[in-house]
């Protein structure tokens, strides 16, 4: 590398003042980054926040136990519950200088627990962005209950937020378009157990720079003997109600109740003011499950599926993908746990049929006692154009930060096989303590490795400002391109990204790598949010065995993610430079699994030229 070349470089990717996140590695890296004077944290632009600030004089109000689901508003918020639970919602001293509501549940045995945001309306046509700061101790699901033209109300669970439980605080949001028939939106927080969450910094604003999912195509419904109302909202995201012909006394058509185990099972048929469902109550449970099934769909391997449903449960339930195999056997796939709901919920998960079966049925499943409604049933092919699957299998070996270890400890590992990576870089900490110089990750991208980006600084994308926002991927992007690393691939640091961080990412950068686990292939492929298979100390080989063998299977694409890369033994004390969440694993184990990858047989490539090449000309 020149001389003038690399101070070039030294001065695009080393800042004279470079924060401490970048080093340390913080969970709560974007308080750290504003200075705790929360001059670049995210909020709604002046003006614009729909929902009502919060009320000062409120107080404390304790829930008790029981049934009922009775609300108490404090600030205009509302908190309640379905089943047997004590909650207190409070307005405390929040983190980013304002107050934030503390909800405090305090004991729980059964239903599940909303705080539920204020109601605001919408106009037709706009698109909208919600995003609140949040802290957990406890899991929770995040949902939107929209309200219509036609007097009809839908509750959709959505994405269910990554979460870090304790005292730092993490963002929780969601963009829609209102479409023709949304008149107004409330934003419900779900828990269901003992904990403590807060929010604080809430907003809903109306927004033109988020990426709102495109609208899904109308395709039909394969589940037999599900007529649509007429009188439901046809533009709604969620399925309309729908009605189950049939006997009124008996089970629908193409319908029965299925139990297995120890257990005591009711079943039965339901009418209210959208529709018809169906209901299982089990008691005295000891094993098995009840479930209502349909008869099954006729399928092929390799297509991919969207399945929906709406459905009310005082207890979690399992969404399960039942598959009838050619040569007589049977696969079952868990999709998803949904959390006890009390009130109906939509819920959507997709999948790809696996090999060799020729039949699928995917329902609602109990397993323990309780009541569970269910009703809307879908499923949808949504196959792509053109090939089931690629050509080929790949897999993209990936670093985050650039960190010096990974240089000095796993690039010998990794030319022993010829393997190319992607190191995903932060120009703002090249040449500072424990990451590579320029000159390092110069001799890295000459020896074809992609050098990629991981924003300017390592600071929560989602939680500041937009004009912070667009100024860490725009000096990003610009950095790297100066120093003749340019590139089209960007991870967000600690992958948290949403529909805001997405659009601004859409100007600078053509892929992103995302947290959901699993491995790609072309039908479940979103080029924004690439699957990936994190590995830990806690991975084993086996479980890289598995992943690897799927991957060869259906001639997928399997992005692994590491981070630090220690000399064996090194880990602990005294070596104080290592992260202590997991993420650090020693060379000796890295050998161990690209040993493995080597005998898989399957292609390595980083990520942009195996995007690249499983696309096709």
């Amino acid at each position: 590398m020149p001389h003038k070349r690399r101070r070039v470089l030294r001065v695009l990717l080393n800042p004279l003042v470079v924060t401490s996140v970048v080093v340390v590695m913080m969970t709560a890296g974007w308080l750290l980054y504003t200075g705790g004077t929360g001059s670049s944290v995210a909020r709604a632009r002046p003006g614009a926040n729909l929902l009502p600030a919060l009320d000062s004089t409120a107080v404390s109000a304790p829930m008790a136990s029981g049934a009922s689901a009775a609300a108490i508003p404090v600030g205009g918020w509302n908190v309640s519950h379905s089943g047997d639970a004590r909650t207190s919602l409070e307005l405390i001293g929040g983190q980013l200088g304002a107050q934030a509501l503390k909800l405090d549940i305090t004991g729980y045995v059964s239903g599940d627990v909303t705080l539920t945001t204020p109601r605001v309306d919408v106009k037709p046509g706009k698109s909208y962005l919600f995003k609140a700061f949040t802290t957990s101790d406890t899991d929770f699901t995040l949902l939107a209950r929209k309200h219509h033209s036609d007097g009809t109300t839908t509750l959709e669970q959505l994405r269910n937020p990554l979460q870090r439980p304790g005292t730092s605080l993490f963002t929780v949001s969601d963009a829609f378009a209102s479409g023709d028939s949304t008149t107004s939106v409330e934003y419900v927080f779900r828990l269901a157990s003992k904990g403590i969450v807060t929010v604080e910094g809430a907003y809903l604003e109306a927004a033109d720079d988020v990426r709102v999912p495109p609208a899904v195509a109308a395709v039909p419904n394969l589940v037999p003997n599900i007529v649509p109302d007429t009188k439901a909202a046809p533009n709604s995201k969620p399925a309309p109600n729908s009605k189950l012909t049939g006997p009124q006394a008996a089970a629908p058509d193409s319908w029965s109740p299925y139990t297995s185990g120890a257990s005591t099972v009711t079943s039965g048929r339901g009418e209210d003011k959208d529709g018809s469902f169906l209901w299982t109550r089990v008691a005295n449970y000891q094993s098995g499950e009840a479930k209502w099934q349909y008869r099954p769909v006729p399928v092929t391997p390799d297509r991919y599926y969207e399945f929906g449903a709406t459905y009310q449960s005082d207890r979690e339930v399992d969404a399960v993908a039942e598959f009838e195999l050619a040569d007589g056997g049977r696969v079952f796939h868990n999709l998803a746990t949904v959390p006890p709901a009390g009130e109906w919920t939509t819920i959507t998960e997709a999948f790809q049929v696996p090999d060799g079966a020729k039949a699928a049925m995917v329902t609602l499943v109990a397993h323990g006692d309780g009541t569970t409604g269910v009703r809307n049933y879908t499923l949808k092919d949504i196959t792509k154009p053109g090939p089931l699957r690629w050509d080929q299998p790949m897999v993209s070996i990936t670093f985050d930060d650039g960190w010096q270890s990974v240089h000095d400890h796993a690039l010998p590992l990794l030319d022993k096989y010829g393997y190319r990576s992607t190191q995903y870089v932060n120009a703002s900490s090249i040449e500072t303590p424990n990451f590579m110089t320029a000159a390092e990750v110069q001799q890295l991208h000459e020896a074809g490795h992609e050098i990629a980006a991981h924003s300017y600084e390592h600071v929560d994308l989602t939680s500041i400002g937009t004009d912070k926002l667009d100024e860490e991927l725009r000096k990003s992007e610009e950095a790297l391109a100066a120093a003749g690393l340019g590139t089209v691939d960007l991870a967000p640091p600690y992958g948290r990204s949403d529909a805001q961080v997405d659009w601004y990412a859409s100007k600078y950068f053509d892929i992103v790598r995302g947290t959901n686990e699993g491995i790609n292939t072309r039908q479940n492929l979103e080029t924004h949010d690439l699957k990936v298979f994190y590995v830990t100390e806690q991975t084993t080989l086996d479980s890289l065995a598995k992943a690897l063998a799927e991957t060869s299977r259906a001639n997928g694409w399997l992005i692994l993610v590491y981070h630090q890369i220690a000399a064996p033994g090194s880990t602990g004390a005294p070596e104080k430079t290592f992260a202590t969440d997991g993420s650090t694993i020693t060379s000796d184990v890295l050998a161990a699994q690209l040993q493995l990858i080597d005998k898989s047989g399957i292609e390595v490539q980083p990520v942009a030229q195996a995007f690249r090449k499983l696309q096709g000309p």
